[in-house]
């Protein structure tokens, strides 16, 4: 998969120019904020959308007709991809700690490093079901499509979470009671077990897309 990996760095360094103004960005926005999480959720994002976007390289001009003459398998095409962009996702994490510490190192600020931590992991978690979400989508329809899904379906959970906050309300159920319950569960339990939970999820979304590339009309 050694060329895949070369490929794609090809690519992605033709982003250069947007790579560092997502970077630019970032440090210019995180010098006046409160939340420090920000930082990384945003370098994450943009890390692996970006990496997402290779697949659409690949189709154009008959691409990935091309690339399965050669001896590259589906299953090692597809496995590429996720390892690609998990690589990115910790390259974004990263790439955030040395922002949010150089930016409080300036400005005379500490970092809570414990809290710090937990957030890292935690997005990395959401990282990992933003992969598992979207790299499917992005073999099944191509990036225009796939960024059109992912606005439908951020607006479909800011309904459901609002439908579900009133009708949580109207039942008289104490949601403060629920969250606190959970805020009770020892906190490497829920690492643990979103981890887990991330990659059994990764592992699907990848056996779909494998199947997704295999009845995929080249």
């Amino acid at each position: 998969m050694k060329g895949l990996y070369v490929k794609d760095l090809q690519l992605l360094a033709k982003q250069k120019l947007f790579f560092l103004a997502i970077i630019f960005l970032t440090v210019m926005n995180s010098y006046n904020l409160e939340s420090l999480a920000i930082v990384p959720a945003l370098m994450l994002f943009f890390f692996v959308t970006l990496i997402f976007t290779t697949v659409t390289y690949d189709e154009m001009n008959h691409g990935l007709a091309f690339l399965f003459t050669l001896p590259i398998s589906r299953k090692k095409y597809a496995l590429q991809k996720y390892s690609l962009a998990l690589i990115g996702s910790i390259l974004a994490l990263v790439i955030s700690v040395v922002i949010v510490f150089s930016m409080t190192g300036i400005q005379g600020k500490t970092v809570n490093l414990e809290e710090f931590g937990l957030t890292l992991v935690s997005l990395f978690i959401v990282g990992l079901f933003y992969i598992s979400l979207m790299m499917p989508v992005y073999f099944k329809f191509g990036e225009q499509k796939s960024r059109m899904i992912m606005i439908l379906l951020m607006a479909v959970i800011f309904f459901c979470a609002y439908l579900g906050k009133s009708v949580i309300a109207k039942l008289g159920i104490d949601l403060n009671a629920i969250l606190q319950r959970i805020s009770d569960t020892p906190l490497w339990l829920m690492l643990t077990g979103g981890v887990v939970a991330g990659g059994v999820v990764g592992v699907l979304s990848y056996l779909l897309s494998l199947k997704i590339l295999e009845k995929k009309e080249l």
